[in-house]
C-alpha cells in the first residue's frame, strides 16, 4: 500500500477513492478522510503545535495537538493515535470522539484542505517529544489565551484550527475533566 494516499469520500464520508496525497491538497483540493486530536492536561490547557516548515499546507502555523489524513483501510481513531506518536511520541491516551464536520479552506497559493475530520478529544499529562520533520514548537495554552490570539488575526494560526475552536462541540468538551 501506498502511504502516501488519502481516502476520498463524497459528502456522506462513504469512499469513493484513493489519490495521492500531494494532488489530494493541490488547487482546490479533493475532500479527503482526516482525524484531529485535542489534548487538554489537568489545567485545561490545550496542547498546541507549530507545524513544521516541510508541511504542504500550515507551515509554521500553530494548530491542534495534531491532525493526520486517513489511510485507505485504517480508521480515524487509528489515524488520530498513529498521528500522535509520529508528531509528538505521545502513545499512552485515551481518546474520545467528539463530532465529525466538513471544512474546505484554502491553505496557500499552491494547497487546500478539504477534509471530513473526526475530533477527538483526551487528557495527557505526560511527557512530549515533537519530530522535527512534523513540529516545529509545541506549548500548552489556555483557552482565554487561544481566544485572545484569535482576535489578533495575525494569521500564525492554522484557518481550519479557527473553524474547530470556534465549533460549540468543542466548546462543550472543554475542559473535559
Amino acid at each position: 500500500m501506498n502511504l502516501d494516499q488519502v481516502v476520498l469520500v463524497d459528502a456522506n464520508d462513504k469512499q469513493i477513492g484513493v489519490m495521492d496525497k500531494i494532488e489530494a491538497h493541490r488547487g482546490e483540493g479533493k475532500r479527503h478522510r482526516a482525524s484531529s486530536v485535542f489534548l487538554f492536561n489537568l489545567r485545561g490547557e490545550l496542547l498546541m503545535q507549530q507545524r513544521s516548515e516541510k508541511k504542504i499546507v500550515g507551515a509554521m502555523q500553530w494548530a491542534n495537538t495534531c491532525c493526520g489524513n486517513v489511510w485507505p483501510d485504517e480508521s480515524k481513531l487509528d489515524c488520530a493515535y498513529r498521528r500522535l506518536k509520529v508528531e509528538l511520541g505521545i502513545t499512552n491516551v485515551e481518546l474520545h470522539s467528539r463530532y465529525t464536520f466538513e471544512y474546505h479552506v484554502q491553505a496557500n497559493v499552491e494547497f487546500s484542505e478539504w477534509e471530513v475530520d473526526e475530533v477527538f478529544v483526551g487528557v495527557y499529562d505526560g511527557e512530549v517529544s515533537p519530530n522535527p520533520d512534523e513540529v516545529a514548537r509545541c506549548r500548552w495554552i489556555s483557552k482565554k489565551d487561544i481566544e485572545d490570539w484569535i482576535q489578533k488575526s495575525d494569521g500564525t494560526l492554522a484557518p481550519w484550527f479557527v473553524i474547530m475552536f470556534k465549533d460549540v462541540r468543542l466548546q462543550e468538551s472543554w475542559p473535559i475533566l
